[in-house]
């Protein structure tokens, strides 16, 4: 007698399944990535970046059937929240998860890193214009609904040259940059004065203040990958925005630390990855051993995020906490 109001339930639950789910995949995918670089820059033997990149993968798969779902049973729900003020943002995690876990197959499976690339490449060319218009045209955004995870859409753009300069026409790893740079350092002043002026962003969103550090790491390490130098003025002065930030947040671990979980939780996982990525690499590429240090330093905070974020979401999953609807 119970089984129809239970399944009931569950589509309900389906209904309010969060879109920024697919961070997840960013943070295991960017982790791998940085396990990579550390694993090149000190010689290590380690394969822990190849197993987070197979994890990442399976659970983008698991993601996708789940998100899917949703998409086919409750289609106004995700209207909805590609619509949100706030959440449509998140949806941009899809394509730079998938452009993620396209850097981290590269040295893995190069047919499927290309595969992922050039999905990505194009769902995340049809969602920044879509994203970019919706904070244009959409009447009801004001300054309160700005927070950081606006740069998620821009960080995208600025993956794209780390796996597409192997995958595709270099003009169109340039067009990817070129799009993410501009809009990274135009939309920066308008986040950085919702953050001085507006208020302190709503305790679930307080992690994405991690993604500040995003854009500069990845920008940096796309330089490179695009025929620039560690020893160039631009990705020097780019590592030393990326290191700033990561004083910055450290400076607010004991607060962030209070913070309730929530899926977003995931947001501080990506740009440690990357911020250890860029400097691993920089020390690769003869930049001093302080590098090293800094980026070792990421590289743990991530990891360790990673194993207590993943224990604590799958407890979020088996008490239904992820697809509650939001009080």
């Amino acid at each position: 007698m119970t089984a129809p109001a239970t399944t009931a339930s569950s589509e309900n639950s389906l209904a309010h399944l969060p879109v920024g789910i697919f961070a997840i995949i960013m943070g295991g995918g960017g982790t791998a990535v940085a396990w990579h670089r550390a694993v090149e820059t000190f010689g290590w033997r380690l394969h822990v970046g190849n197993a987070l990149a197979w994890v990442s993968l399976a659970v983008l798969a698991v993601a996708l059937v789940a998100y899917g779902a949703k998409a086919v049973r409750h289609p106004r729900a995700v209207a909805d929240e590609w619509s949100h003020p706030v959440k449509a943002a998140f949806v941009a995690s899809l394509p730079a998860a998938m452009m993620v876990l396209a850097v981290a197959f590269l040295p893995i499976a190069e047919r499927l890193s290309a595969g992922l690339w050039w999905t990505a490449a194009a769902t995340q060319f049809v969602l920044t214009v879509a994203i970019m218009r919706t904070w244009i045209a959409d009447a009801r955004i004001r300054a309160t609904h700005v927070h950081p995870a606006w740069f998620i859409p821009i960080a995208g753009n600025l993956l794209a040259p780390l796996a597409g300069v192997a995958h595709a026409p270099e003009e169109i790893s340039w067009y990817f940059f070129g799009v993410g740079v501009m809009f990274w350092l135009g939309l920066l002043p308008v986040v950085l004065n919702r953050l001085f002026v507006e208020g302190v962003v709503p305790p679930r969103l307080a992690p994405t203040l991690a993604i500040l550090m995003a854009p500069p790491a990845v920008a940096s390490s796309a330089w490179v990958r695009l025929g620039g130098s560690w020893d160039d003025p631009l990705a020097s002065m780019l590592l030393g925005v990326v290191i700033f930030q990561l004083a910055l947040l450290a400076s607010q671990a004991n607060a962030l630390a209070r913070t309730p979980f929530a899926v977003s939780a995931w947001a501080y996982v990506f740009p440690l990855a990357a911020a250890a990525s860029a400097l691993f690499a920089a020390r690769l590429d003869g930049a001093t051993v302080f590098a090293a240090w800094v980026g070792g330093v990421a590289l743990t905070a991530a990891t360790a995020l990673v194993i207590a974020l993943g224990w604590r979401t799958g407890v979020a999953i088996s008490r239904g906490e992820l697809t509650r609807p939001e009080g």
